[in-house]
């Protein structure tokens, strides 16, 4: 055994070797046996680059028409990809389907493309789903993505929002105004003070509407710059 390799790290590594045999992991996108997100399918995702707003990162030429006529409460939001194809595919794959091992692979894209944003934080706060979903579902994707990125960047994860009700979701809205009313009645703070510079992290952003409605919560208990960041922007 090598001095340097941590015990618990090389029974890890056997461990997870014994389930990749048993349990080989199987690509989200195109179930290509081997791992959860193919060369191929990774291939095929789109990065979130190009024209876009500077504050909600809607594709645009400059600031969108919505920003522009009235700018959400956070200060902007960032995403790694187009919510389209495979990269839609890990998104589902965690938040529907129990693939938790796809996490990983999500926060390591959210790091990359926070890296390239060169913001400075002082917590990351993961948005919140209500209890009764949480445990139905085991685990909420948006906190296992938020932990991941604190270990990757040793920025402390701070419980900072809490959803005081189950409500209905943000996918079954018939519109951008209902998203919006939804979620504005949906959270409350954890504690009663917020660090001065806060990144929320969810999985994916269609309208801005959660992220928004997370800032004013954090905002109301004193935070003065929010960014948000997700894996995925529907266009």
């Amino acid at each position: 055994m090598n001095a340097t390799t941590p015990r618990h790290s090389l029974l890890s590594s056997v461990w997870n070797g014994v389930l990749d045999i048993v349990f080989p992991p199987q690509c989200v996108s195109c179930r290509k046996w081997g791992s959860f997100i193919c060369e191929a399918c990774e291939q095929e995702m789109q990065p979130a680059n190009g024209e876009r707003c500077g504050v909600c990162w809607q594709p645009s030429l400059s600031f969108c028409e919505a920003c522009s006529e009235g700018a959400p409460t956070f200060e902007a939001a960032r995403s790694a990809y187009a919510f389209e194809g495979p990269a839609r595919d890990l998104v589902h794959a965690l938040k529907y389907r129990g693939v938790a091992a796809v996490a990983p692979i999500m926060a390591d894209a959210m790091t990359g493309r926070l890296a390239d944003w060169e913001i400075d934080v002082d917590g990351i706060v993961a948005v919140p789903m209500a209890g009764t979903r949480q445990r139905r579902r085991g685990y909420n994707q948006a906190e296992m993505l938020a932990r991941e990125i604190s270990r990757a960047t040793a920025i402390p994860l701070v419980e900072g929002i809490i959803r005081r009700r189950a409500g209905e979701s943000q996918v079954d809205q018939p519109g951008k105004q209902a998203r919006w009313r939804n979620a504005a009645r949906a959270y409350e703070a954890r504690r009663k003070r917020s660090p001065r510079s806060v990144l929320l992290v969810d999985d994916a952003m269609t309208t801005g509407a959660t992220l928004d409605a997370c800032a004013r919560v954090l905002r109301a208990v004193g935070a003065q710059r929010i960014y948000g960041l997700t894996f995925a922007r529907e266009s």
